[in-house]
């Protein structure tokens, strides 16, 4: 199935004058810093960075050089090892905390650093994560950064006139990931539609509905898989790809955090609801 065809009447004085000086205001950067470069791929490859909302992906390998690219670039976001030499990763925050720059920082660091870790606070810094570094705790800290960061970045749009009715913005997204639950949907998609940053969509859409925007798409996909397991008699392999799923395992465990069963449980209770 193809994605309807959609247009968006309703998105008061967005112009195209206006969305350019959005979009230039609101560049991000992210820099990742490690003097081991396996860890700096690893890191840089976790995420879709742009699909977030990133423009830029700055790596250091090392803190002399990570200083240097923080003076030129003063990154939004700020991922480093704890440990480097010379210039150590609580270098890099205690510069940026002197300095009073608006950058977010997020520092790795191994068990047996994890009092030395501690003393990061002290420079503001906003998390920290333990080595090994797995892919759902980094996702899970970076979302919840992004929703900080630009709950507090992103107030000045409110009234830029870019947009003058929000609802009717999110009321259009979520009408159409609804629609088209059943293809590959993400926020970097979602955003060209309707002409915006993503993460000035991914704001405002937690915003006016009180959910994020992954967690709306992802309960959309939910339950047109509970219509499916009711309504016809295709294997659960194939509602899984059918829905834009690689795992079943991934699937299975998204379907029982909002149902409180496995997708053949739910078949099976539901149509022994019927026969009786």
């Amino acid at each position: 199935m193809k994605p309807q065809n959609y247009s968006l009447q309703r998105v008061s004085g967005a112009d195209s004058e206006s969305i350019s000086h959005l979009d230039r205001r609101m560049e991000m950067t992210v820099l990742i810093v490690d003097d081991e470069p396996y860890m700096v791929d690893y890191i840089a490859g976790l995420l879709d960075w742009q699909q977030i909302g990133f423009d830029k992906v700055l790596t250091a390998g090392g803190g002399s050089l990570a200083l240097d690219l923080i003076k030129q670039h003063s990154p939004n976001l700020l991922i480093t090892d704890i440990k480097m030499p010379r210039i150590s990763g609580l270098d890099l925050a205690e510069y940026i905390d002197e300095n009073k720059l608006n950058t977010k920082v997020v520092i790795l660091t191994g068990y047996s650093d994890f009092e030395y870790a501690q003393k990061s606070v002290h420079y503001g810094v906003t998390d920290y994560l333990v080595k090994p570094i797995l892919k759902d705790d980094f996702q899970e800290t970076i979302n919840r950064i992004m929703e900080k960061h630009f709950s507090k970045e992103c107030k000045a749009a409110d009234t830029s006139g870019v947009l003058k009715d929000k609802k009717d913005v999110i009321s259009f997204v979520q009408k159409y990931v609804m629609d088209n639950c059943e293809e590959e949907l993400s926020l970097e998609m979602l955003s060209g539609i309707v002409h915006l940053h993503p993460a000035y969509l991914s704001k405002i859409f937690k915003e006016v509905s009180g959910v994020g925007l992954l967690c709306y798409i992802t309960d959309a996909k939910m339950q047109r898989a509970a219509k499916l397991l009711e309504e016809t008699d295709m294997k659960v392999a194939d509602i899984v790809t059918k829905l834009g799923y690689h795992k079943y395992q991934y699937f299975s465990k998204l379907f029982r955090d909002k149902y409180g069963i496995s997708p053949k449980v739910y078949r099976l209770e539901k149509r022994f609801v019927l026969e009786k």
